[in-house]
């Protein structure tokens, strides 16, 4: 049945879509892919979905150990991945990552930002846990915006893209116990949303 694993309400709200295989590898064909959030869910099925395509992946995220599995993964579907293991909460790691991505030959053409920290907390038991906060943000806002802004020059001289996996609450209302998780997706989502007029006209 087709919705034995895909809900109704996500049904309606992000309904599914076929695959073309054959335009997926002509467009992505020879091109630099970085994956942020690459080692669980939508990053991991991304990348291996990408791995016939004959792209390069570009593999980010916290777990080298997870990393180095996907990275196999894909080697053994016929494709190749580079990993960066980066904590994207942490600017100086950041930093490092895009210093050695913008070394690569052929520059970036494709970032899937998909990368990011879930929390799920009452307001009266986040009364002294500020840091649910930052570190929410660092992960889901800061980290992304910081990475983005650097490969910016790099992806414009390819003519690239950037994609943003964003999540379903964002179109939805405002939920208790969700204030901090919340927060941080909109805040990229609007971030990225201002900045798609400017990046397009560029």
């Amino acid at each position: 049945m087709a919705y034995s694993s895909y809900g109704l309400l996500q049904h309606i709200l992000l309904p599914p879509t076929a695959v073309n295989e054959r335009r997926l590898g002509e467009r992505c064909n020879g091109r630099n892919i970085l994956i942020t959030g690459a080692s669980y869910g939508i990053g991991e099925s991304l990348a291996y979905m990408l791995a016939g395509t004959g792209a390069t992946l570009l593999l980010v995220a916290r777990t080298e150990e997870k990393l180095l599995q996907v990275q196999g993964e894909v080697a053994r579907r016929g494709g190749t991945a580079h990993i960066f293991p980066t904590d994207l909460s942490k600017s100086e790691e950041v930093a490092v990552l895009t210093e050695k991505l913008l070394q690569l030959p052929g520059g970036i053409h494709i970032v899937v930002s998909n990368a990011g920290r879930s929390i799920r907390r009452s307001l009266y038991d986040s009364l002294n846990r500020h840091h649910d906060l930052t570190r929410t943000m660092a992960v889901n806002y800061f980290g992304p915006t910081q990475l983005i802004l650097a490969l910016i020059p790099s992806i414009e001289k390819n003519r690239g893209h950037i994609i943003n996996i964003s999540a379903v609450n964002v179109l939805l209302a405002p939920a208790p116990y969700w204030a901090a998780y919340q927060a941080s997706k909109a805040a990229f989502d609007n971030w990225f949303r201002c900045a798609v007029p400017e990046l397009n006209a560029g």
